[in-house]
């Protein structure tokens, strides 16, 4: 991370949202991790599978700026 980013403070009041973040982001590294085991490996994918990639992706931006937002 960069200097300029700011620093995400776990508070008593943010942390449901926190916990919130770290569990669909696991959520997310689960699925991804399942595409690339679907792929046999070599990251070859279906056009459906690369369509829930791209989504997965989405989901990581989104996840990023709600972290943000905590900031």
């Amino acid at each position: 991370m960069g200097m300029d980013q700011p620093t995400v403070v776990a508070t008593w009041e943010n942390r449901t949202q926190i916990i919130e973040i770290m569990g669909i982001a696991l959520q997310t590294s689960q699925e991804f991790q399942h595409l690339w085991k679907s792929s046999g490996g070599t990251g070859r994918l279906s056009q459906d599978d690369t369509d829930k990639l791209v989504e997965l992706l989405r989901q990581i931006g989104n996840l990023n700026e709600m972290l943000m937002r905590l900031a």
